[in-house]
């Protein structure tokens, strides 16, 4: 298990501020956030790359916080893999063998099994493609038996094509290192799709800070705060509670009035909010009726709408639609588009549950 308690760390005018998180063996933490937010700095000072102001690091119930990066027995693959380019696979993954402890050759070769890399060990590491020299790149960091694994970004240098592959077989690889090592690992990502299939458990991260952990799908589907809904992809808007009660919350958006249920005692603070819905929960029907049949005796907020854009974006459709003075994104399928028949500028009813529309005090923006 690796536990860090209350980290602060400063690298130049940055800052990292109250990381607290614990990771047990055999499981992955997905840190997540936009570019420099802090991912890279907190790997960093989890290998002793970076020196930390204050807090703990603790691996296996060792304070590891002012030991060298040799001494803490830690795996770091950063985002470029640091390989010598010079050299072949089999000479960078035999120089961190023989520093381990305890890993033995048949073990050694267990993990170029696993990676599969057997045909390209006696290439030299520049002449590899992108995720051949990931792969490398990880077994090296195995090769030293580390009590974790660090992985910043390991999709950045990929070319698309590479980065499906690997997104693909991202957990049958973790399941057979678990196997082999029991280990916990943290995975760096600033990509949505990718924290989606990666992990057990997600720590968003903002200006140094995390802002919210938890389980994949408590994390996306509940954002505990503005920034956190707007990195999702989430509808974010600006509201004034016009009625509420324990049970049900009504707020003005733009002229509309959208109706959210389970607001627990946000009646209490009558004023500005902000409201986020996901785009995944906002349903364009022809008609005012409620229109989908699971929907029939639920809450459900029905709204004049006008269709400004359509975009296809993969396997979905990306709608803009207006509602009152606000935009919207709304996901739809394309076989659902087609018998949907709207165009843009055309109307729509635009429907969505009281249980999707989640209100967050304003207090929470960041």
């Amino acid at each position: 298990m690796i536990t860090v308690l209350n980290l602060y760390a400063r690298r130049g005018s940055f800052n990292l501020a109250e990381i607290s998180f614990e990771v047990a063996k055999g499981s992955v933490l997905t840190v997540m956030g936009p570019n420099g937010c802090g991912k890279t700095t907190l790997l960093e000072c989890i290998a002793g790359l970076c020196k930390v102001s204050s807090g703990n690091i603790i691996i296996d119930g060792v304070d590891v916080t002012g030991l060298p990066p040799e001494k803490r027995r830690v795996g770091y693959v950063p985002a470029d893999y640091a390989l010598f380019p010079n050299m072949t696979v089999r000479r960078n993954i035999w120089l961190a063998f023989k520093k381990s402890n305890g890993m033995c050759l048949d073990g050694l070769q267990r993990i170029i099994r696993l990676l599969q890399i057997e045909d390209v060990m006696d290439r030299n590491v520049e002449c590899l493609s992108s995720g051949q020299k990931q792969k490398a790149a990880i077994a090296r960091a195995l090769a030293a038996k580390p009590n974790v694994l660090l992985l910043d970004e390991p999709c950045s240098a990929l070319d698309t094509p590479t980065r499906e592959i690997f997104r693909r077989g991202v957990n049958s690889m973790f399941k057979d290192v678990f196997r082999e090592f029991s280990i916990p690992i943290i995975y760096t990502t600033h990509d949505l799709l990718e924290a989606s299939v990666v992990g057990d458990k997600i720590a968003v991260m903002n200006y140094g800070r995390i802002e919210q952990i938890g389980c994949i799908n408590d994390v996306f589907e509940s954002p505990a705060s503005k920034f956190i809904a707007e990195f999702l992809g989430y509808n974010v808007l600006i509201g004034h509670v016009v009625s509420a009660s324990e049970a049900h919350v009504s707020v003005d958006v733009g002229g509309a009035v959208l109706n959210a249920e389970g607001c627990g005692n946000l009646h209490e603070n009558f004023g500005e909010v902000i409201i986020v819905i996901r785009p995944q929960d906002i349903f364009l029907s022809p008609t005012k009726e409620v229109f989908k049949p699971k929907w029939k005796g639920c809450q459900c907020n029905i709204l004049d709408g006008i269709v400004r854009g359509l975009r296809m974006e993969g396997s979905v459709v990306k709608a803009d639609v207006v509602v009152g003075d606000v935009s919207l994104k709304a996901e739809i399928s394309p076989d659902y588009l087609d018998s949907l028949h709207v165009k843009p500028g055309g109307k729509v009813f635009v429907q969505i549950k009281a249980s999707k529309v989640k209100v967050l005090p304003k207090r929470v923006e960041v």
